[in-house]
Parts: structure tokens; sequence; C-alpha cells
């Protein structure tokens, strides 16, 4: 088959199953730092940094899943589009030094709290040493530094956009109430020039096509929140094959996609999967992308006014629709909209919720 398929001849549920795969089927049994380092980074807001997990390795049970989250190989940082992301070590360095901005472009943070750069140049060294030999939360760091909230928080934000210091987990699983550490020594401090700045974003796009791949120019312009023509020239770059007039796909993967075109591969048998807030797939494309409407998502819903993915359930390839868990504690439940999901659906979705329901230790309810 000729290098130029025109992706727009393939039908939209052939394109949906071959997501279905690349997001779903391969990681079956992948641990949380295989995904992690595969989407170059999980949002890593909670529940979604183990969610996203469940959806795609269903076999976990939930202890482990939560032990994987605080392996210490793991870190959260800022990445594209300025979001928090959970990555290996490894990696996270990279996306960090890409996707950086200087830390003037972050001083609207510190004049929101009545404090200047010269205020936060001054109370670094303690705040990285007082965070140095263990993470500190929040109030801890307050008192410390005899800043009210706010200014705290404040301090604390730009340091990790700066890269002095990272996020880290409390030991709630549910909580975002992160506690902050001193980034080990250099650790986030690499080399800035323009040069290496560009190699590190030709890595991280490579790395990008590889895993979502066919991506239009217009995804990767959005997904790492770059212009078209600077996307355009890295997609010139990187080892990839345009497959249509600016879509591309990795030579690795080609073989495998053009046989999964012509053959209509069948799938496993259609599973549920419950794909959180901010899943990677939902954020892996641009608004108008043919990955979003094939599976169904803008159709039901998946998506808030600011563009944010929201919780959606997908039956094999299809997105069906929404879910939510609300409350806290021990009130914390889960529910779907069912309002315009057919009767037989609805059926398989309530089973599905309750073992999703009891695996994660809420409770379920049956209606929205």
């Amino acid at each position: 088959m000729s290098s130029k398929m025109y992706l727009e001849g393939i039908p939209d549920n052939i394109l949906a199953k071959w997501i279905v795969l690349q997001h779903f089927e391969r990681f079956q049994s992948a641990t949380l730092a295989e995904i992690a380092e595969s989407y170059i980074g999980i949002y890593s807001t909670r529940p979604t940094s183990w969610l996203a997990i469940l959806a795609r390795n269903q076999e976990i049970n939930g202890k482990n899943l939560i032990f994987m989250e605080t392996d210490p190989d793991l870190i959260r940082i800022p990445g594209m589009r300025r979001s928090k992301f959970l990555l290996p070590k490894h990696l996270a360095s990279k996306v960090f030094s890409a996707t950086r901005l200087p830390v003037a472009n972050h001083e609207w943070r510190l004049r929101e709290v009545k404090l200047t750069l010269a205020d936060y140049r001054r109370v670094l060294p303690d705040l990285t040493e007082f965070t140095k030999k263990s993470p500190k939360k929040l109030q801890d760091i307050k008192k410390f530094l005899e800043m009210n909230g706010p200014q705290a928080r404040a301090c604390t934000t730009v340091a990790t956009y700066e890269g002095k210091m990272i996020r880290t987990a409390p030991s709630n699983h549910w909580s975002n109430r992160w506690m902050y550490m001193a980034c080990p020594s250099d650790f986030l401090q690499g080399d800035d020039s323009l040069s290496n700045c560009d190699e590190l974003k030709l890595d991280i796009a490579n790395r990008y096509i590889e895993n979502y791949g066919p991506v239009s120019t217009e995804d990767l312009a959005w997904w790492m929140s770059i212009s078209k023509k600077k996307a355009r020239s890295l997609l010139e770059r990187t080892d990839a094959v345009e497959i249509e007039t600016g879509v591309w796909i990795s030579v690795n993967k080609i073989e495998d996609f053009e046989n999964f075109i012509s053959n209509d591969s069948k799938l496993p048998p259609k599973k549920v999967r419950f794909l959180p807030a901010w899943d990677p797939l939902a954020m892996g494309y641009a608004p108008k992308s043919r990955q979003r409407e094939c599976l169904g998502i803008n159709e039901i819903g998946g998506y808030d006014s600011s563009g944010n993915g929201r919780p959606v359930v997908l039956i094999g390839s299809r997105a069906v629709t929404t879910w939510n868990i609300k409350g806290s504690g021990s009130k914390r439940s889960l529910s779907l909209d069912y309002s315009n999901v057919p009767r037989k659906v609805g059926a398989v979705l309530k089973e599905s919720a309750l073992d999703l329901a009891n695996k994660i230790g809420i409770k379920y309810e049956s209606l929205i």
C-alpha cells in the first residue's frame, strides 16, 4: 500500500478500532510507569492519575494500583500546556526542559498575592532548605515562611514551574492537597539553549507520533501548545510517514496500521472502560480531530466549556455516556448519565459501574 493512504477514505469505525488497540489493548498488562512513559505523561490530578491506568489494565487490583502511583521513579512536573503530569524521572527532565517558561512569565502569580519576584527570590533558599529532606505540607510551609496561605501557595507554585521544587502526593489517594519537596540538585536544571530545547521538542514529537498516531499537524500543535508552523517543522524532521497531507504516523507503526486498515482487523470482545477526566486519549488530540469524532466523544458531551475532557464511558470503540464521582470520604459515590442510553446498554453499564465502584471502594448510585 502506498504511504499516501488518504485517511479521509478510512471509515470512522475502522479508525476507532485502531485507536482502541493503541490506547487500550496494548496496555492490558502494563504498569503505571510504562503507560506514563508511553503517553509522555499522565495528568497527575487525582483520581485521574490512577483511574487512567485502570481503564487500560483492568485486571489490576486497587492496592497494587495505588502502590504503583508511589513509585519513587515517578515525578510530577509542569509540562505541555502548563498542565501537571506524572512521568518517569528520565523523561520528566526532558519534558520540563522543553516546555518550561522563564520565571518572569509566572510573576503574575506573585503579584496577585502582593509579592514581588524579589520577595520570591529572597525566600527561595530557605524554602528549598526546609523541604530538602522530606516533603512538607503547604500549611507547614506557610508557618515556616511566616506568610499567609495564598502567598505560600504562590511561592511553591512558582518554584515548581522554575524546577526548584516538585509536588509529591499525600497518602490519601483521592487527595490533591499536594506536598512539596526541594527538587534534587540540578535534576530539572538542564541545558536551556534554543538548540537543545528544539532537539528535546523533536524527541517529544517523535514519542507523541509513536504513541498517538496517526496524528495531524493540528493535533501536535494543540497537544504541545505550539504554533502550527512549528508543529509542521517538527513533523517534517521526525521519523514519521505522512499518510495524507498533514497526517502522520510513526515509521514503526505504518506496516501494522496498513495491515489493520486493509484487513478490517477485529478487536477482542467489547469492553466497558471508564475514562477519567483528562484521560490521555481524550486530551491527546485537537478539538476538531477525527479521532474525537470517530469515537463519539464530542457527541456525548465529553468536553466541558473549557475544553477539558470529562469522565467518559467507552463500550468497545464508541463513547456512550459520561460518568462522575462525587462526594468525599466514605460518602464518595459513582454515578452515570443514563438519559440517552438504550435500556440494553444501560444494563451492561450498571453491572460494570458496580464492579468499578467495588474495586475502588466507593458506592454506586443508579441516577444522575
